[in-house]
């Protein structure tokens, strides 16, 4: 006879190991409305434009499309634009009074399209215009490496994804940029898709049966994400929520 207890303890043990990683770009940069705003961008930062009202309206849509979703973390890049976007979506959410920013370098632009070092501030520098910055987060990234096309951001989203999986539990949403969203696709989802203004992206995330400490490395002696987690793409790039879909800067690989 089958003991229920087991049952439920064996679906309650499942259940908490099915996670949810949500990945959205920001919304509508004001540099691609006004080509001209570089021209005056505070602190010279030609890189750390701001979105445009309809950037914040597309973020507010992301949030009311995710309002019931239970989202525990949510990691940003420290520009601007994903700051702005992330408070826009935060602001519409069900569970908004628990969740705080956690400004992570690792999910910043891709390093050819900027200025080196990035015009992007600190964590600490952002926290007086946006307050739901946690200041105690440790970032992975620790420093900025020269990258010389937009495809070499891969590395260093491969290594932030695996550190934030390995160190925090629970459903989590990543706010980056174009090309460094392509990476998270083409890391654990296998595919390059480079998506538009305020599009989601979805993957479930559950433990492989290779996950243990003791067998973590794949057949070639290398450390493999995927050897430690198996990832379901449930949304691409998905933007059904928006209500103006004109000029959401996505293209496909050349």
């Amino acid at each position: 006879m089958t003991n229920l207890k087991s049952v439920s303890k064996n679906a309650a043990k499942v259940s908490k190991n099915v996670r949810n990683l949500w990945v959205v770009r920001h919304g509508e940069r004001v540099d691609k409305i006004n080509p001209d705003w570089h021209k005056t961008a505070p602190r010279g930062a030609w890189d750390d434009p701001p979105i445009t009202d309809k950037g914040i309206e597309q973020a507010k849509e992301v949030g009311k499309r995710l309002k019931d979703e239970k989202i525990d973390y949510i990691f940003c890049s420290p520009f601007i634009r994903c700051l702005q976007t992330a408070t826009a979506i935060v602001s519409e959410l069900n569970t908004n009074a628990k969740l705080k920013l956690f400004v992570e370098p690792g999910f910043c632009e891709t390093l050819c399209v900027t200025q080196f070092p990035p015009g992007c501030l600190t964590a600490k520098e952002l926290f007086n215009n946006f307050d739901l910055i946690d200041s105690e987060y440790e970032h992975f990234l620790k420093e900025f490496l020269p990258e010389d096309d937009e495809y070499v951001c891969e590395l260093r989203i491969k290594k932030t994804i695996e550190s934030i999986l390995e160190k925090y539990s629970g459903n989590i949403m990543i706010i980056s940029h174009g090309s460094p969203i392509a990476a998270i696709h083409s890391v654990i989802g296998r595919k390059y898709r480079y998506v538009g203004y305020c599009a989601i992206s979805n993957f479930v995330v559950t433990p492989t049966s290779e996950s243990s400490p003791t067998n973590r490395e794949n057949k070639n002696g290398h450390n493999d994400i995927h050897s430690k987690y198996n990832f379901k793409c449930s949304l691409a790039g998905d933007v059904s929520h928006l209500s103006d879909r004109s000029n959401l800067h996505t293209r496909e690989l050349l």
